[in-house]
């Protein structure tokens, strides 16, 4: 029988409100543009999706009774649009592929401004911390609709610790 995945409710719902919330203070946003989570308009949108909840990854106790746990999240950003040229297609996977590095805190521009992530948010959930966010693929063109319209995609991960006292 495999083993089970032990998933941090909690951590999940902290998670998600957070990272939404930074997801939309993204740089390379166009002005009135949004982030919503889990749902995308019919034709157009920019979507999160988690894509299971936050997994308990290690969890070692020491014996004062200290925990120390690490936690995975794994998400995709979705942008759907109707590009009609390879210039507008290729600026979409530009965008997503931007939004992964400013998440790594790695260096961007956009629009001739350098733009660094510096730190991640606080979690409002216990002890937990934001440790890394890595993109686990490239964005790429996940679905093509018959009417013109498609789904890019990126899977990303982020990485926190939650330690607490038993």
């Amino acid at each position: 029988m495999p083993a089970r995945t032990v998933i941090d409710i909690d951590g999940s719902e902290a998670v998600s409100k957070v990272l939404l919330t930074l997801l939309n203070q993204f740089p390379g946003l166009a002005e009135g543009q949004k982030v919503l989570f889990s749902t995308l308009d019919e034709a157009s949108g920019i979507g999160f999706f988690p894509s299971s909840g936050a997994a308990l990854q290690r969890n070692v106790e020491s014996i004062t009774g200290h925990v120390r746990q690490v936690c995975l999240y794994p998400f995709m950003v979705i942008y759907r649009a109707a590009p009609k040229t390879e210039a507008q297609r290729m600026r979409i996977k530009e965008l997503l592929d931007t939004l992964g590095r400013w998440l790594e805190e790695q260096p961007v521009t956009i629009n001739n401004t350098t733009y660094q992530l510096s730190a991640y948010p606080a979690l409002s959930s216990g002890n937990r911390v934001i440790k890394t966010i890595a993109r686990s693929s490239p964005a790429y063109l996940n679905s093509a609709y018959q009417n013109g319209v498609e789904d890019w995609l990126i899977a990303l991960q982020l990485t926190y610790d939650n330690e607490f006292d038993r």
